[in-house]
């Protein structure tokens, strides 16, 4: 009987929300492709492997301005049409890489990229609810938007080196430009109209520092996404150079550590929904013994799958942990909360990977492992003395209606 059928809005309401949960895949593949590139990359157009780290902090400061700024520019423009238009500047950013002469143009073509990164996570976070099937709740629907940026983080450095290797750096880019395309389709076909409710306004973003369980939250973010990116930035160097492993190897071991994200990911939803505190507590100590014991663990086989493992298992489960505590921090805030949570995050990239760039140039790739795990401690120390007293969980979220 008709009545029985699931209703037709909630399917297309699916399919809307599984697009922008693959856009958010593709930017942010895009972003972490060059991390298993920097070899290939700095050997092709003639930079230093430190140089060609600036393919991961460009995107990453413009993405820090880009989430706020987008968010506040487009005023009431339509969300479908800022969704794929960000989607579209992903492409042509994916293309310029591609077929870049020099690492002057590839690095424009990463700046691009970092506008449509900023933009389109911070907006994509903000509408999960809008979004949401009949009957699924706002934090349901955010964590399957959260899933494509984890599957992103975890996955797209083993992605990127896997098509490097075979096809070249340059396909890579342009293979990932492909993918997009098709996402961009798919939102065009699937996206309702999403006008906007309000205009984020300028003023509006300070709010979420006046809490201070968010600024801790921030502090934190910010400390091991700078430890991660100053180290983890420079591992295929290091299993290349300092290991000597083969490339078949790398992009095996780069597997393991998408796997261990994966699960760590599901993990970390689980345990969060339970005490958000101590989860991220787990995870940061998890993600700096990693980075500690890299340089003595890493040089063997096993000693590196261990270890890469321990490390993908950890930052899986680092995305949902920084959001969960900001919506149980300010839970008024979703949309300039997810804005400064996003350029947080951007902030962290962009400077763990210029120090991390800077640590290599001047003294080594293992020491830049032990200036990771530095930071993460900083990050342990500030999420445990300081975090007492957040909510164990978040408030339970308004289910959308359509």
């Amino acid at each position: 009987m008709a009545i029985d059928a699931p209703p037709k809005a909630t399917l297309k309401s699916w399919f809307a929300l599984l697009s922008v949960a693959i856009g958010a895949f593709a930017l942010v593949t895009s972003e972490f492709l060059p991390v298993g590139l920097l070899s290939s990359v700095a050997a092709d157009l003639h930079v230093s492997v430190g140089t060609a780290g600036l393919m991961v902090t460009a995107p990453g400061i413009i993405a820090a301005f880009a989430a706020p700024l987008v968010t506040v520019s487009v005023g009431k423009l339509d969300r479908r049409i800022l969704l794929c238009l960000l989607t579209l500047l992903m492409v042509v950013a994916n293309l310029v890489s591609a077929f870049a002469p020099n690492f002057t143009v590839l690095v424009i073509g990463r700046l691009l990229l970092g506008i449509g990164i900023g933009g389109f996570w911070a907006t994509a976070i903000a509408l999960s609810g809008r979004l949401a099937p009949a009957g699924v709740s706002m934090g349901r629907a955010s964590s399957i938007i959260f899933t494509g940026v984890t599957m992103a983080t975890v996955f797209g450095v083993p992605l990127g080196t896997w098509i490097g290797d075979i096809f070249g750096w340059r396909a890579t880019f342009g293979i990932t430009g492909l993918l997009g395309a098709i996402v961009l389709l798919g939102q065009l076909l699937m996206l309702p109209s999403l006008p906007a409710t309000t205009a984020v306004r300028l003023a509006d973003l300070p709010h979420v520092f006046r809490h201070k369980y968010a600024r801790v939250g921030l502090l934190g973010l910010v400390f091991l996404v700078t430890a991660h990116f100053a180290a983890y930035t420079y591992v295929t160097p290091f299993f290349r150079v300092i290991s000597g492993f083969h490339a078949e190897l790398i992009s095996t071991l780069l597997l393991v550590y998408g796997l261990a994200g994966v699960v760590g990911n599901i993990l970390a939803g689980m345990a969060a929904s339970r005490d958000i505190r101590k989860t991220f507590a787990v995870v940061v100590l998890l993600m700096g013994a990693a980075m500690m014991i890299f340089p003595l663990f890493g040089v063997t086989t096993l000693g590196a799958v261990l270890t890469i493992a321990l490390w993908g298992l950890a930052f899986g489960g680092l995305p949902v942990c920084a959001n969960m505590w900001m919506f149980a921090a300010a839970p008024e805030a979703m949309e300039s909360g997810a804005a400064i949570v996003v350029s947080t995050f951007q902030v962290g990239i962009a400077v763990g990977s210029l120090l991390g760039g800077g640590v290599v140039d001047h003294l080594n790739i293992p020491s830049v492992m032990w200036m990771g795990g530095a930071f993460a401690f900083l990050a342990l120390v500030t999420v445990v003395s300081f975090g007492r007293g957040l909510p164990k969980t978040v408030e339970a979220q308004p289910v959308a209606s359509h």
